[in-house]
């Protein structure tokens, strides 16, 4: 099935970098700091906008899905990108766009491991990626810093001073970005190694870090399959149930799953896809994932080498766009199958290293993409975290989404307009600050409504 790639055209840009920096400080008169931290309340329902994603989520699932947004306001807040997307569209936005995250929370960065077997640290979730004005990403992190902090407590001096300087974070990422060539940009090594050396040294080596480190370490398809598979008196190995998160089911990805495959591995690099010609499906079973997605179709497929040794891929649902998800038609059903191309495009500009089983396919009317599930990854565990070491993490945070974003050509235009501006620091935490309160009266109309 022939797929579009996703149009990157708009971000190619002619200037020289100096041409650049001056155009995007010029940018500053028209777009003022001022303007980008002021926050105007969009008129819409938010409970309507999260039936819209709702009804294309599986029925049976619905019910844990609202309890774990139920959980807290930064659960909640996690679970709903449609509203903030929603909100940030209807405000006084730059008009610097770059490839971007779209769902930027603190949550969403994390542990991997690179093809050389190298642990990376770096942004983890893709779904909502796309091309929108820079700020977009950094202000969803800022969010997701203050509902965090004011989860676990955190002074709320503390909080609105670390919020400011998620932005100096970024902006001197940038800075530090491009004293190197354009070639050297795209070649980030955001190593364990190199990450932590933005971190101050009181809280580099604390035991906590070190037992995310080492549990990612040890996550691979063979751990998984101790942990997640049964094997019968006949040595038959599958996938435990445990419904409705995880449970054998027949459908069009399950029935048909060989083609897909296949399918799949075109969209693999060559080394790839031959390697994978030594594995044979042992089993397929839906599991869901997540708070913002969980409820979308997500599989967990077991494959088998030549030489008994397994792999174990994760397939998610390439959800259209949030805004888009009141407008699946047939005219609509070509841009959807794009979805899961979109996804992976973005992920492999934005991360310094991707997985190199990360590719795409598309059933008849749904985008699906595919990855290598819990290989060497790990999340930090932010409630075990103590002030200084949520500090250092939000920074280094905000200092990834630089990296991240000085992938795209633009990124010379988001130097010049931030440059070594504090306001633009201050836009940031003011906006921040007056939407979390939005995010509040969200959440309080959701637990209302659902009660």
């Amino acid at each position: 099935m022939s797929v579009k790639p996703f149009d990157f055209s708009q971000l190619v840009v002619q200037q020289s970098l100096k041409e650049q920096r001056k155009f995007g400080k010029k940018l500053r008169q028209a777009y003022p700091f001022e303007a980008l931290g002021e926050y105007v309340p969009a008129q819409r329902d938010p409970n309507q906008l999260m039936n819209e994603v709702r009804s294309i989520l599986i029925p049976e699932l619905l019910p844990e899905r609202t309890q774990r947004m139920s959980q807290s306001s930064f659960t909640f807040f996690r679970g709903t990108a449609e509203l903030m997307e929603y909100d940030l569209a209807h405000q006084d936005n730059s008009p610097i766009h770059t490839v971007s995250c779209g769902d930027a929370h603190i949550g969403n960065f994390g542990f991997f491991g690179s093809p050389e077997r190298q642990l990376l640290f770096d942004l983890n979730d893709f779904d909502e990626a796309g091309i929108n004005p820079f700020e977009w990403d950094l202000k969803r992190l800022a969010v997701s810093t203050l509902l965090a902090g004011q989860e676990h407590q955190f002074e709320a001096e503390k909080l609105n001073g670390l919020v400011n300087e998620l932005g100096e974070s970024y902006r001197k990422c940038l800075q530090n970005m491009f004293e190197k060539t354009a070639l050297n940009r795209f070649y980030p090594v955001n190593s364990v190694e190199n990450i932590l050396n933005t971190i101050p040294s009181k809280v580099m080596h604390t035991e906590k870090l070190m037992k995310f480190l080492s549990k990612a370490g040890k996550r691979d398809s063979e751990q998984v399959v101790r942990k997640f598979t049964v094997t019968d008196s006949k040595g038959q190995i599958s996938f435990r149930e445990n419904p409705p998160r995880t449970q054998h089911v027949k459908d069009q990805v399950t029935k048909h799953i060989a083609k897909y495959l296949t399918q799949y591995r075109q969209t693999l690099a060559t080394d790839v896809s031959l390697m994978l010609s030594q594995y044979h499906v042992t089993d397929i079973v839906r599991h869901s994932v997540g708070v913002g997605s969980f409820g979308s179709l997500c599989y967990l497929l077991l494959l088998t080498g030549t030489d008994d040794s397994h792999l174990v891929l994760q397939i998610k649902e390439a959800l259209p766009h949030r805004q888009l998800a009141d407008q699946l038609d047939e005219e609509s059903v070509q841009y959807e199958l794009n979805e899961g191309k979109r996804i992976v495009d973005c992920q492999k500009i934005l991360q310094s290293a991707s997985d190199p089983f990360l590719g795409y396919f598309a059933t008849e009317k749904k985008s699906f993409y595919v990855r290598q599930f819990r290989d060497m990854k790990a999340s930090i565990e932010l409630s075990e975290l103590d002030w200084d070491q949520f500090e250092a993490y939000a920074k280094t945070c905000a200092w990834v989404l630089g990296i991240a974003h000085a992938q795209s050509p633009t990124a010379g235009v988001i130097l010049g307009y931030t440059g070594h501006s504090e306001k633009f620091d201050s836009a940031i935490q003011n906006w921040t600050a007056a939407y979390v309160q939005q995010v509040e009266q969200d959440f309080e109309a959701f637990k209302q409504y659902r009660l």
